[in-house]
């Protein structure tokens, strides 16, 4: 009997195919091998892909205009664990393709490596030994790399400290240990709703959705986080 494998984006059954289609990660167009029901095709550079890689290579071609849209995509990638330093990744890398998605600042690839190279020097567990979480700090690298900010910016350096400081706050109200995906999704929400504010924008900010990871998290804060559903 065959084996059955599932979809990691919708869990449904997948099954063999030999048509074309593009990558829901990369965007390259390949023959699919297997392919579920809603058309979800993962190739196979980005199936064995390691977190960074992965993190790196989609947002540097997404058209996504959502950050948190593009973040839980990434999370439900099989390589990417429940908690761990690829949340910093996340956080930098969606928020910089949206900053060059909406028009607001013009980015290159080279300012992905910028994000992911100054993320990676957050230690895992920031937010217990620093005093504030990787996920919110790498907000505001996303925003001081695409604007160019450096310590002596007016602007741009204090709408940078803001981000991190709004992300924090929030974080700071969940009162519990660590939850990497609530971390993410508390900073991209919060850094939505500055942008908003900040350039007079109209982007869904996504503040009622409902936490797809809780599940795997053994520590998860249930009916106390407000992204859980049953």
């Amino acid at each position: 009997m065959e084996e059955e494998y599932f979809c990691p984006i919708c869990n449904e059954e997948m099954f063999i195919s030999q048509s074309e289609a593009s990558c829901i990660y990369c965007g390259i167009k390949a023959k699919e091998d297997y392919v579920c029901g809603k058309g979800h095709y993962i190739c196979e550079k980005c199936r064995i892909a390691n977190p960074k890689e992965l993190i790196f290579n989609t947002c540097k071609i997404s058209k996504e205009k959502n950050p948190l849209k593009l973040a839980i995509l990434l999370m439900k990638h099989p390589g990417v664990s429940m908690h761990g330093l690829e949340h910093h990744y996340i956080v930098g890398c969606t928020f910089l393709a949206v900053l060059k998605n909406l028009g607001i600042f013009n980015v290159s690839p080279e300012d992905f490596d910028k994000v992911v190279a100054r993320a990676a020097r957050i230690p895992y567990g920031a937010c217990g030994s620093w005093g504030a979480c990787g996920a919110a700090i790498s907000a505001g690298i996303a925003f001081s790399v695409a604007s160019k900010a450096n310590m002596l910016s007016k602007n741009e350096r204090s709408n940078a400290l803001t981000i991190v400081s709004k992300a924090l706050m929030e974080i700071a109200k969940l009162n519990g240990p660590r939850c990497c995906k609530a971390s993410v999704f508390l900073t991209l929400i919060k850094a939505l709703k500055f942008i908003n504010e900040l350039y007079k924008l109209n982007c869904d900010v996504n503040e009622n959705y409902i936490c797809e990871f809780s599940k795997r998290n053994k520590d998860c804060l249930k009916e106390r986080c407000p992204f859980y559903g049953k």
